[in-house]
């Protein structure tokens, strides 16, 4: 009797450890857009060594998918969305949150835009030319500037005709239009998918810039202004208190 008892035990113990190897980890999260509105139906994978898993965003953004241990490729995408990839290292099968997930939609064209609450808002292309006397020679913006209500902004660049983002120069300008001082000049930093930075790359072709701006109007050049300069291109736009 007690020898039968003993090979169950162990037919038993083997059993589970066999179940056991065959269970995953599960990755939880909701994905969002910029504008904080969940995205329903995003398609959501996980790669790792051996095995790909699929699911999609329910109609509140949330997900649920599971992974094998090791070094995993998240990925997220959906049409009209700017694509994101999340590198992740995990070697237990565990239930982790990894909250939430931004995907930037693709603006309607190339240009200069703030997130606004619900949408972007497009900033103002115009150019600069330059006026040289005997002593200086100063720069001014022409046409109207776009009008932002709010000090803290987010200003996403969307170029169509360069591959790479590389960010742009941000002047002060003052009531008779005349360029001044540099807020900040271009970034070469590039922080993939972390906010940590004034500068941030969304993708090859799309950059965000978060910064504080006092009441005033500004120019966001593309390049720099230099003393040889004499017309150029780039946005202007007005931060209202």
């Amino acid at each position: 009797m007690f020898r039968k008892i003993f090979v169950s035990v162990i037919v038993v113990l083997l059993a589970s450890k066999a179940v056991s190897a065959f269970e995953t980890g599960t990755l939880r999260g909701r994905v969002i857009d910029g504008f904080g509105k969940p995205i329903n139906f995003a398609n959501i994978a996980v790669v790792s060594t051996g095995s790909k898993t699929k699911t999609t965003s329910d109609a509140t953004g949330v997900f649920s998918i599971d992974y094998n241990p090791g070094n995993l490729k998240l990925t997220f995408d959906k049409e009209g969305y700017v694509p994101l990839y999340v590198p992740l290292s995990l070697d237990e099968k565990t239930d982790l949150s990894v909250g939430d997930i931004t995907l930037w939609k693709i603006p309607p064209k190339g240009g200069l835009f703030v997130v606004g609450d619900g949408g972007y808002i497009g900033i103002n292309n115009t150019e600069y030319y330059s006026e040289a006397s005997s002593k200086e020679r100063r720069f001014y913006v022409k046409g109207s500037p776009t009008v932002i209500k709010g000090q803290d902004i987010k200003i996403i660049d969307f170029q169509t005709d360069n591959p790479l983002v590389v960010g742009k120069t941000l002047y002060s300008v003052d009531s008779k239009g005349s360029l001044g001082s540099i807020i900040f000049y271009p970034s070469q930093k590039y922080v993939l998918n972390k906010e940590e930075d004034t500068y941030t790359k969304i993708a090859d072709n799309v950059g965000m810039r978060k910064v504080n701006l006092p009441p005033g109007r500004y120019f966001y050049c593309t390049g720099e202004i230099t003393i040889r300069s004499k017309i150029g291109f780039g946005f202007f736009f007005e931060i209202s208190s």
